[in-house]
């Protein structure tokens, strides 16, 4: 029997800086980004990270009628050379709802909403 696996990344990379100099990147524990296009770019370019999913919950929107959109889903970042220190360390971007409206939910749809929300 063939095993494949999947390519492997290098988790640790020589990065060139477009404004001069160079500078060896090591990715934290958690990131699972693909890095392919950061080996040259701006100091402050570079992100680690990891998405996570929220539930999915019927919604309704003028447009496209009801249809299935994530909520508390996120993303766990680092911006490893950004000015601001709180964002240089592991922190959450969290997406709570894009802007479109639950309507008309009776008991049970909000039953249930509140289900999916404690679930997650």
């Amino acid at each position: 029997m063939v095993q494949t696996s999947a390519r492997v990344i290098s988790r640790t990379w020589l990065r060139k800086i477009w404004t001069g100099g160079q500078t060896v990147e090591t990715c934290p524990s958690f990131c699972t980004d693909n890095h392919r296009n950061d080996d040259i770019g701006a100091l402050d370019d570079l992100q680690h990270g990891v998405e996570f999913e929220g539930p999915e919950l019927a919604v309704f929107n003028v447009e496209d009628g009801t249809a299935e959109w994530p909520v508390l889903a996120g993303r766990i970042n680092v911006d490893p050379y950004n000015e601001d220190a709180k964002r240089r360390v592991p922190h959450v971007n969290l997406n709570v709802f894009k802007d479109e409206v639950m309507e008309c939910l009776s008991p049970d749809d909000f039953a249930a909403v509140i289900a999916a929300v404690r679930a997650h």
